[in-house]
């Protein structure tokens, strides 16, 4: 799930959670998928920030999905408090695995996309089959 702002907001993309009015009255509710409408209505009511399902924009200026990498980089600084803790340890280990993978997922989609966009490379002209005659 991820906070985006609205102007990066795409037809297609699920709402997460609710998108209410000021007064709590809900226009929008989790798991309906934007359309130009809907984007253009909320825009309208002065909305300028939904949360959606994933992580389909990079926030930090990269294309791709996630700042796992960043959230690597954290770890040590979070856990400096516990060299000694085992429990922490544990607990460091596992969101250290967690990240890993989520950054390889990540990266690998990202790729996949990327392959996909991509034209592929037109076909070298064949000759055609020789036949006998007799």
């Amino acid at each position: 799930m991820q906070k985006i702002p609205l102007t990066l907001a795409k037809p297609g993309m699920i709402l997460a959670k609710p998108v209410t009015r000021p007064d709590g009255i809900a226009v929008a509710a989790a798991g309906s998928e934007l359309s130009q409408n809907i984007l253009d209505r909320l825009d309208s009511m002065g909305v300028s920030h939904v949360v959606v399902e994933g992580e389909p924009v990079r926030l930090d200026g990269s294309p791709g999905g996630t700042s796992y990498d960043k959230r690597l980089e954290r770890l040590e600084f979070l856990f400096r408090r516990y060299p000694d803790d085992k429990w922490m340890g544990q607990i460091r280990r596992l969101l250290d695995h967690y990240f890993r993978m989520k950054a390889a997922a990540s990266a690998a989609l990202f790729e996949a996309a990327k392959a996909a966009s991509q034209p592929e490379p037109a076909a070298a002209p064949t000759e055609p089959a020789k036949t006998k005659d007799a």
